[in-house]
């Protein structure tokens, strides 16, 4: 089922190791492991941001152009386009981390299948191997509820007055459902994983949050603005 991740399990699976023989405990071995593919990830989750941000800022020309030209579809293509380009807003770019994971989530899932019998951890004690589901659902809950609260907090104030309470409570917790489906009989490790990711994502937010980030995001803003 996962032969055509499999060079990318084999991997993951010597990562993991040196990882393992660092720490000595498999549970810590995952959580470094995480920490390390996010930290390798985190230009291409920067771009996403930026590129989350620039389409914010560029959002009310966006309307008058829709506005405008709502009865020549053609040329409301054209100057969208030609939006696009001024601002450096490149549209497929969005999706490019979460492509780029869902291999390496499915490489895992493999894994720890068939791995995780070998694997377990001190800090992990109801569950006698890593292969085996969370009987008491507390990984796949703790990794749902830091991907809501992740998704709650805003890249920047101007994108929290732009929607709604209610409408980002809406989108996250259809992908709290969704995490929740595939997590609940998932192997525990994967849910440790999962867990520690959605925690770096939350302290990536939070970076994004402070001076620094918003320096760092908003770079994007001033090389469009310099065009």
């Amino acid at each position: 089922m996962y032969s055509f991740v499999q060079p990318v399990i084999d991997i993951l699976a010597s990562l993991l190791q040196v990882f393992f023989q660092f720490a000595q405990d498999w549970g810590i071995a995952i959580v470094l492991f995480t920490l390390f593919v996010r930290g390798l990830l985190f230009p291409l989750s920067l771009r996403t941001a930026r590129q989350t941000v620039l389409q914010v800022f560029i959002r009310p020309e966006l309307k008058l152009i829709q506005e405008r030209y709502k009865t020549d579809q053609p040329k409301l293509m054209e100057e969208t386009m030609n939006l696009y380009k001024k601002a450096g807003v490149k549209p497929l770019a969005m999706f490019s981390t979460a492509i780029l994971q869902m291999p390496i989530f499915m490489a895992m899932y493999g894994l720890f299948l068939s791995h995780g019998a070998q694997m377990s951890s001190s800090f992990i004690p109801w569950v006698a191997s890593f292969s085996q589901f969370d009987p008491w659902h507390i990984l796949p809950a703790l990794a749902a509820g830091l991907t809501f609260v992740t998704s709650m907090v805003p890249l920047t104030s101007e994108m929290a007055a732009d929607s709604s309470l209610i409408q980002r409570m809406g989108s996250s917790l259809v992908m709290v459902i969704v995490f929740l489906m595939v997590l609940w009989k998932a192997p525990v490790a994967l849910g440790l994983y999962w867990t520690s990711g959605s925690l770096f994502g939350l302290l990536e937010r939070g970076f994004y949050r402070s001076r620094l980030g918003r320096k760092v995001l908003q770079s994007g803003r001033s090389n469009m603005l310099m065009k």
